[in-house]
């Protein structure tokens, strides 16, 4: 018999005995005869744990287990995170691209943009409130106010 055959056998027989050619090809056969032992080791454990009564359930165990199985898991939680910021940056582009196409669009005069009037504007004005030191005024309504030029022969008199 091949060893295949010998374990399949010993894998469909589990409460029967084992027949007279299987029992010689496991004493001829270490492998299939630790194979054997496993099996048997593993049908006792089965049996020692169907003799144990299984254990009463807590109080709250069947909330407590819907409340798990409803509560949405880590990568649940952030893929939903990473949407909600998707969502924003998209909304936040779509804005701004929004702004610069009206900025671009808008006519450079208009109700929007159109000129201001001159009244409202600055106007530049200039007043010196000193008088021109070289003795020289292009503002008319200084003219009379500043003192007479000193003249180079009155200058030198005096020294």
């Amino acid at each position: 018999m091949r060893c295949k055959d010998v374990r399949e056998k010993i894998d469909a027989l589990w409460e029967e005995g084992l027949s007279d050619e299987v029992c010689q090809h496991l004493a001829e056969c270490r492998a299939c005869e630790g194979y054997a032992r496993e099996a048997r080791l593993v049908r006792a454990g089965l049996r020692v744990l169907a003799e144990d009564a299984a254990p009463e359930a807590s109080l709250g165990f069947v909330t407590r287990l819907l409340r798990q199985l409803d509560a949405p898991s880590q990568e649940e939680v952030a893929a939903a995170f990473l949407e909600r910021v998707g969502k924003r940056f998209v909304y936040a582009a779509a804005l701004l691209t929004l702004g610069v196409l009206l900025a671009l669009a808008l006519p450079a005069s208009g109700p929007v943009r159109g000129p201001l009037p001159d009244t409202l504007m600055a106007q530049p004005e200039i007043v010196s409130a000193r008088p021109d030191p070289l003795g020289g005024s292009d503002m008319p309504e200084f003219r009379d106010a500043l003192p007479p030029a000193p003249s180079d022969a009155s200058q030198k008199g005096t020294k």
